[in-house]
């Protein structure tokens, strides 16, 4: 289903962006060892920028350019790995998502988005580990394994899980309150708590 976006032109996205940059300079800074804290690992909110960031972002912007921002600061601090296309093609299919919504969700409606998104990103690229690496049994209980505890020696993956959808939310609530402030201040059409799809 097309867009059917009926806001008017917004101006409001000085905020956001100022967001979206310091999230790109820290994912950076965590890739080059310059962020080392247990408690900040996998705590990137790139699922909500690539969600929230393309939902607030007037649909004259490229669905595609949180997605690759990523790839080219991933590339920038480790150079190029294959194994992450998989994350690349699941940024990319949630921005793709959210360009077909503007306009039509509320502030719930995306937090409820980007938890999906979430979850199916952990889902997938589990999975993805899961059939790739030599550690795992290729059996339901392998496969379980993945999801939970993962490899003997690392952190177990449920702890990946909490940390994305805790930074994930909380990044995407601070988009939509930067947004909604800017639009505020200029005087335009802010993003509703509550808002059901069109038809």
């Amino acid at each position: 289903m097309p867009s059917t976006d009926s806001r008017p032109a917004s101006h409001a996205f000085l905020l956001p962006l100022a967001l979206i940059v310091a999230a790109a300079a820290f994912r950076w800074a965590k890739l080059k060892g310059f962020v080392t804290l247990e408690a900040l690992e996998n705590f990137t909110p790139w699922m909500a920028l690539a969600f929230t960031g393309t939902l607030i972002f007037s649909k004259r912007v490229p669905f595609l350019l949180i997605p690759l921002l990523l790839a080219v600061v991933d590339i920038a601090a480790t150079g190029l790995h294959l194994e992450a296309l998989t994350v690349y093609l699941c940024f990319g299919i949630a921005a793709l998502l959210a360009s077909r919504w503007r306009g039509r969700m509320g502030m719930v409606g995306t937090l409820l988005s980007v938890a999906g998104c979430s979850l199916a990103f952990y889902l997938l690229t589990n999975t993805v580990s899961w059939l790739s690496s030599p550690a795992y049994a290729k059996t339901l209980a392998g496969w379980v394994q993945a999801l939970t505890t993962g490899e003997p020696g690392y952190l177990p993956t449920w702890y990946f899980l909490r940390n994305s959808l805790v930074s994930d939310l909380g990044f995407s609530l601070l988009l939509l309150a930067a947004y909604n402030t800017e639009a505020a201040f200029r005087q335009q059409q802010r993003i509703p708590l509550r808002q059901p799809l069109a038809a």
